[in-house]
């Protein structure tokens, strides 16, 4: 039995779904979300093998609901989607099938088996996810908001109040002036989403907004340190000098 989630934020396409999925042997709907905090919560909680996730809902994305899940955590998908074909070209050749909207019943059928063959061979498509995400087209030109979970709730952290983030093995904590959140993911790929003017990598395991420094102190080894306003201080290595002092 194929556990599914549906997310789709309108009515009509979910029934079409259904319906799409009525014709296949072995199949169970475990639920439905109507928008992208909805499907987050729903993939944590109800575990489905598949998720036939809308690209585009309200809340998140949903390419954003992959990254607050994690792509290595992620079921498999089949994206419904109405991007250009430069989009579509991403979803091919990493191997993540798409249905462009509106799509038939059978080429919803093509989908599906393809996704469930994946599932009987029991091939995870993690690292493709990942590539797929960084690949594609930015909806917006530098991520503004970063999703996070506390306890049972799901909200977001603006960008703009993040002082500095570091790595904690497979997660990021994001520190401000409030406390600070884990969010899954790596420090890399959050780098290519932040905003160039505001954010510099400082070290292998640290990035600061550029807003929320004071000063910055010659150290030992050639290194130095970042004063923060808050009083804070963190190491800038050789290594990420250049970014912030305009040194080779």
């Amino acid at each position: 039995m194929t556990r599914i989630l549906i997310a789709d934020d309108e009515a009509p396409a979910r029934r079409l779904l259904r319906s799409c999925l009525a014709r296949h042997d072995d199949v169970e709907v475990i639920g439905e979300a109507e928008n992208g905090l909805e499907a987050v919560d729903a993939i944590r909680s109800l575990e489905p093998q598949l998720v036939l996730l809308d690209v585009q809902m309200p809340g998140l994305t949903g390419f954003e609901v992959i990254e607050a899940i994690g792509a290595d955590a992620m079921p498999e998908v089949i994206f419904a989607t109405a991007y250009d074909e430069f989009a579509l070209q991403a979803f091919d050749v990493h191997a993540v099938d798409y249905l462009l909207k509106p799509f038939s019943r059978e080429r919803f059928d093509v989908a599906f088996n393809r996704a469930r063959t994946r599932l009987e061979n029991d091939q995870g498509e993690a690292g493709k996810l990942a590539t797929l995400l960084a690949s594609l087209p930015q909806t917006a030109s530098h991520l503004e908001r970063i999703v996070v979970r506390h306890g049972d709730r799901l909200f977001f952290v603006t960008t703009k109040d993040v002082v500095h983030l570091t790595a904690e093995g497979n997660y990021v904590r994001l520190h401000t002036a409030e406390g600070s959140h884990l969010v899954r993911g790596t420090l890399a790929d959050l780098e290519t989403r932040l905003d160039p003017k505001r954010f510099a990598r400082i070290h292998r395991s640290g990035i600061v907004n550029i807003e929320a420094i004071k000063e910055v102190q010659s150290h030992f080894h050639g290194d130095y340190i970042v004063v923060l306003r808050s009083g804070e201080t963190l190491r800038l290595s050789r290594r990420y000098q250049e970014r912030l002092l305009g040194e080779k």
